[in-house]
């Protein structure tokens, strides 16, 4: 059961355009959006940060999902991975890709500029972060300046996401819970605490 419950759109008039803009994005509206219309300035916050960050196309989407996925995953943010892995295909991600998270290290799959960012995202999950200046320059060979400030960004971001959907128990939607049920059940994947 959710400890916030999600306010309607309609509840969110002065946010409309960037609904109807995640609802274009997503096919739906995440309930975490909507959960932090509660407080209409995080809403705002998170916004803006989605725009600096997430819709950035210098750093190509398939590395964007990945960070964010990894980061959700090896955080332990079941609502964020779910949300992350649903549509990744379609945004050049695939599934493969998903499934070989916790074998990043070996897996065939990954690129050497990959596992860069595979290996950050680990490493800053883990608490306390173990982020070092060796993560850094592993990047540095892949990605120029402003990619890695995205990346850094996203997984910042996605650090206030994960904890706020897992605090709140935001409740997951039906076409990323069906997309985690398929995908990443077999590699551990739990609902709890977003029934």
């Amino acid at each position: 059961m959710p400890r916030f419950a999600p306010l309607a759109p309609a509840d969110l008039p002065e946010f409309a355009a960037a609904l109807a803009a995640i609802r274009a994005d997503h096919g739906y509206i995440p309930n975490s959006f909507l959960t932090l219309g509660h407080h209409p300035a995080f809403l705002r916050a998170t916004d803006a940060l989605a725009g600096a960050l997430w819709y950035d196309d210098r750093l190509p989407q398939p590395i964007r999902r990945l960070t964010g996925f990894a980061f959700s995953w090896f955080s332990g943010a079941m609502y964020s991975a779910a949300h992350l892995a649903h549509g990744a295909e379609e945004l050049g991600l695939s599934s493969a890709k998903l499934q070989a998270v916790d074998d990043w290290e070996t897996a065939p799959v990954y690129s050497p500029a990959e596992r860069a960012v595979l290996r950050l995202c680990r490493n800053a999950a883990r608490m306390p972060g173990e982020v070092g200046d060796a993560d850094m320059a592993a990047l540095r060979a892949h990605f120029p300046a402003p990619q890695i400030l995205l990346i850094v960004g996203l997984i910042c971001w996605h650090a206030f996401l994960n904890r706020w959907n897992d605090m709140a128990a935001t409740t997951l939607e039906a076409a990323p819970r069906q997309t985690a049920e398929t995908l990443l059940a077999p590699m551990g994947w739990t609902l709890h605490p977003h029934a």
